[in-house]
Protein backbone atom coordinates (compact mmCIF):
# COMPACT_ATOMS: atom_id res chain seq x y z
CA UNK A 1 0.00 0.00 0.00
CA UNK A 2 1.14 3.03 -0.98
CA UNK A 3 0.14 6.74 0.13
CA UNK A 4 0.36 9.52 -2.60
CA UNK A 5 1.09 13.19 -1.75
CA UNK A 6 0.66 15.92 -4.35
CA UNK A 7 4.05 16.87 -6.17
CA UNK A 8 7.19 15.11 -6.05
CA UNK A 9 7.14 13.31 -2.56
CA UNK A 10 5.92 9.46 -3.96
CA UNK A 11 8.77 8.33 -1.80
CA UNK A 12 7.89 9.57 1.58
CA UNK A 13 4.45 7.45 1.16
CA UNK A 14 6.62 4.08 2.58
CA UNK A 15 8.59 6.47 5.16
CA UNK A 16 4.85 7.64 5.80
CA UNK A 17 2.65 4.77 6.48
CA UNK A 18 6.12 3.69 9.11
CA UNK A 19 5.55 6.65 11.19
CA UNK A 20 1.88 7.13 11.03
CA UNK A 21 1.12 4.17 13.78
CA UNK A 22 3.86 5.36 15.64
CA UNK A 23 2.62 8.62 15.88
CA UNK A 24 -0.80 7.31 16.60
CA UNK A 25 0.91 4.79 19.58
CA UNK A 26 2.49 7.85 21.11
CA UNK A 27 -0.80 9.79 21.31
CA UNK A 28 -2.49 7.25 22.82
CA UNK A 29 0.13 6.43 25.60
CA UNK A 30 -0.06 10.36 26.48
CA UNK A 31 -3.33 9.88 27.12
CA UNK A 32 -3.33 6.68 28.88
CA UNK A 33 -0.75 8.05 30.53
CA UNK A 34 -3.07 11.46 31.41
CA UNK A 35 -5.99 8.79 32.40
CA UNK A 36 -3.74 6.81 34.86
CA UNK A 37 -2.37 9.89 36.77
CA UNK A 38 -6.38 10.68 37.71
CA UNK A 39 -6.65 6.78 38.47
CA UNK A 40 -3.42 6.96 40.76
CA UNK A 41 -4.57 9.58 42.59
CA UNK A 42 -7.94 7.85 43.40
CA UNK A 43 -6.30 4.68 44.55
CA UNK A 44 -4.09 6.07 46.44
CA UNK A 45 -5.76 9.04 48.62
CA UNK A 46 -9.67 8.27 47.69
CA UNK A 47 -11.37 6.48 50.58
CA UNK A 48 -15.49 7.01 50.47
CA UNK A 49 -16.98 5.40 52.13
CA UNK A 50 -14.13 5.08 54.63
CA UNK A 51 -13.42 1.52 55.40
CA UNK A 52 -14.54 0.74 58.74
CA UNK A 53 -11.33 -0.92 60.80
CA UNK A 54 -11.22 -1.45 64.72
CA UNK A 55 -8.85 1.46 65.15
CA UNK A 56 -6.94 4.15 62.92
CA UNK A 57 -3.64 2.36 63.10
CA UNK A 58 -5.38 -1.60 61.66
CA UNK A 59 -7.30 0.88 59.19
CA UNK A 60 -3.63 2.35 57.95
CA UNK A 61 -2.33 -1.34 57.74
CA UNK A 62 -5.56 -2.20 55.94
CA UNK A 63 -5.53 0.29 53.62
CA UNK A 64 -2.17 0.54 52.53
CA UNK A 65 -1.83 -3.39 51.94
CA UNK A 66 -5.57 -3.37 49.79
CA UNK A 67 -4.13 -0.17 47.68
CA UNK A 68 -1.37 -1.93 47.29
CA UNK A 69 1.25 1.10 48.60
CA UNK A 70 3.04 -2.29 50.52
CA UNK A 71 4.18 -4.37 47.64
CA UNK A 72 8.03 -3.87 46.75
CA UNK A 73 8.70 -1.48 49.86
CA UNK A 74 6.39 0.05 52.54
CA UNK A 75 5.57 3.04 51.29
CA UNK A 76 6.81 6.05 53.96
CA UNK A 77 3.50 8.38 54.08
CA UNK A 78 0.08 8.29 52.57
CA UNK A 79 -2.95 10.30 53.16
CA UNK A 80 -6.28 8.96 52.52
CA UNK A 81 -9.50 11.47 51.88
CA UNK A 82 -12.74 10.71 52.89
CA UNK A 83 -14.89 12.32 50.82
CA UNK A 84 -16.05 11.39 47.02
CA UNK A 85 -14.29 11.90 44.24
CA UNK A 86 -16.30 14.58 42.43
CA UNK A 87 -15.65 16.45 45.68
CA UNK A 88 -11.93 16.33 44.48
CA UNK A 89 -12.45 16.60 41.28
CA UNK A 90 -14.16 20.18 41.71
CA UNK A 91 -11.23 21.70 43.13
CA UNK A 92 -9.21 21.62 39.74
CA UNK A 93 -12.47 23.47 38.44
CA UNK A 94 -14.46 25.86 40.60
CA UNK A 95 -13.71 24.76 44.10
CA UNK A 96 -9.82 25.47 45.07
CA UNK A 97 -7.72 28.83 44.17
CA UNK A 98 -4.77 28.95 41.50
CA UNK A 99 -1.65 28.84 43.87
CA UNK A 100 1.40 27.90 40.98
CA UNK A 101 1.97 25.77 38.61
CA UNK A 102 -0.90 23.16 38.33
CA UNK A 103 -1.73 23.39 42.02
CA UNK A 104 -4.76 24.57 43.51
CA UNK A 105 -6.05 25.10 47.01
CA UNK A 106 -9.40 23.90 48.31
CA UNK A 107 -11.96 26.14 49.34
CA UNK A 108 -13.37 23.85 52.01
CA UNK A 109 -11.20 21.20 54.38
CA UNK A 110 -11.55 17.64 54.18
CA UNK A 111 -11.41 14.69 56.74
CA UNK A 112 -8.39 12.91 56.15
CA UNK A 113 -6.57 10.15 57.60
CA UNK A 114 -2.45 10.11 57.28
CA UNK A 115 -0.58 6.99 58.00
CA UNK A 116 2.94 6.65 59.12
CA UNK A 117 5.42 3.92 58.39
CA UNK A 118 5.99 2.64 62.09
CA UNK A 119 10.13 2.06 62.14
CA UNK A 120 11.12 -1.58 61.95
CA UNK A 121 8.41 -2.33 59.40
CA UNK A 122 9.36 -4.45 55.69
CA UNK A 123 7.54 -5.62 52.88
CA UNK A 124 5.12 -7.96 53.76
CA UNK A 125 4.86 -6.65 57.23
CA UNK A 126 4.55 -3.25 56.71
CA UNK A 127 3.29 -1.35 59.83
CA UNK A 128 1.76 2.32 60.29
CA UNK A 129 0.57 5.06 62.89
CA UNK A 130 -2.50 7.15 61.83
CA UNK A 131 -3.28 10.74 62.92
CA UNK A 132 -7.09 12.03 61.83
CA UNK A 133 -7.39 15.45 60.71
CA UNK A 134 -9.49 17.60 59.00
CA UNK A 135 -7.59 20.44 56.97
CA UNK A 136 -7.71 22.40 53.54
CA UNK A 137 -5.46 20.49 50.48
CA UNK A 138 -3.42 21.35 47.13
CA UNK A 139 -3.77 19.05 44.64
CA UNK A 140 -2.19 18.89 41.23
CA UNK A 141 -4.75 19.37 38.30
CA UNK A 142 -4.46 18.01 35.17
CA UNK A 143 -6.98 18.50 32.18
CA UNK A 144 -9.22 19.44 35.41
CA UNK A 145 -8.67 15.96 37.03
CA UNK A 146 -6.43 15.95 40.70
CA UNK A 147 -3.42 13.62 39.50
CA UNK A 148 -1.23 14.72 42.73
CA UNK A 149 -2.02 15.44 46.90
CA UNK A 150 0.29 18.12 47.38
CA UNK A 151 2.44 17.24 50.23
CA UNK A 152 2.48 20.93 51.26
CA UNK A 153 -0.75 20.24 52.28
CA UNK A 154 -1.97 20.43 55.53
CA UNK A 155 -1.33 17.18 55.79
CA UNK A 156 2.01 17.45 57.35
CA UNK A 157 1.21 19.15 60.24
CA UNK A 158 -0.24 15.84 62.01
CA UNK A 159 3.30 14.64 62.94
CA UNK A 160 4.77 17.49 63.41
Amino acid sequence: MHVILLGNSNRLGPRLMFLLPLILLAVGLAQLSEGASYQQFARQHVNNPKTSARNDRIYCDLMMQRRGLTCSACKPTNTFIDTPINQLQDICKYAGTPVGGNLYNSHRSFDITVCRVLPGSYPGNCKYRAAIGNTRIYVGCEDRLPVHLDPGSGTSQYFH
